[in-house]
């Protein structure tokens, strides 16, 4: 395992367990880190949109990772990378998200980053990041809906999945001289040192998927049934 992937699997232990407490604790599917952002401004220096590429894990046997591709060797978790436009209000810090994703696997050369396409994705939701516009907290949330289907020719080919995602942002900041994420119950946790992106920590990003997918499916079968019978 090369050390982002390490990294990425403390921080999905670390998000599963100790996000949420001291309230029961809450499953992370995916952990992003904000590799590039390029901010547009409006009129006067108003905040117009934020166009930004993300790039993390989603943990085996979610939606993005079913756990028989995760278990095949040299794959222990699936590579995500997002494109994401985000237009948050100036004043109120909520603004519709869009975005798309890729899946990917591993080539022949297993020293650089999986960079084979095998499932692809859309997503379109609400960003609140009220807490960090507003009330000067260093976190905020998204919720959404996305879209996703298997590549043709790779092994996720004929694969679909369609549901709802929630999240939370964790924006850096400098407590007692280090950088650091806020946590859920207001906790400090320091930036670890692959977080860290060209000398700059990186904004992380903690999301969860709910797969409708089965149940779409089924509703279809039942109503295929009805009409057979009909």
């Amino acid at each position: 395992m090369n050390p982002m992937r390490m990294l990425l699997s403390a921080v999905l232990v670390l998000a599963a367990v100790v996000v949420a407490a001291p309230t029961p604790a809450r499953a992370v599917d995916v952990v992003l880190y904000e590799v590039t952002e390029a901010v547009r401004l409006g009129k006067g220096g108003s905040f117009k949109s934020s166009k930004a590429t993300l790039a993390g894990m989603a943990a085996p046997g979610t939606v993005l990772c079913p756990v028989w591709l995760a278990t095949q060797p040299q794959i222990e978790m699936c590579t995500v990378t997002v494109n994401a436009i985000g237009r948050a209000d100036d004043n109120t810090g909520i603004g519709p998200v869009t975005g798309t994703f890729d899946i990917l696997m591993q080539d022949a050369n297993n020293i650089d980053a999986p960079e084979i396409v095998i499932m692809r994705g859309s997503l379109s939701g609400m960003l609140d990041l009220s807490p960090a516009f507003v009330d000067k907290k260093p976190h905020g949330t998204v919720t959404g809906e996305f879209t996703a289907h298997g590549v043709a020719e790779t092994v996720l080919a004929g694969h679909r999945a369609r549901g709802r995602f929630d999240g939370t942002f964790r924006l850096p900041f400098r407590s007692n001289g280090r950088p650091s994420y806020m946590m859920d119950d207001g906790s400090v946790i320091p930036v670890q040192p692959m977080e860290f992106m060209l000398g700059g920590a990186m904004v992380r990003i903690e999301l969860t998927f709910s797969d409708e997918s089965a149940s779409v499916r089924k509703g279809a079968n039942k109503e295929s049934n009805r009409d057979s019978k009909r």
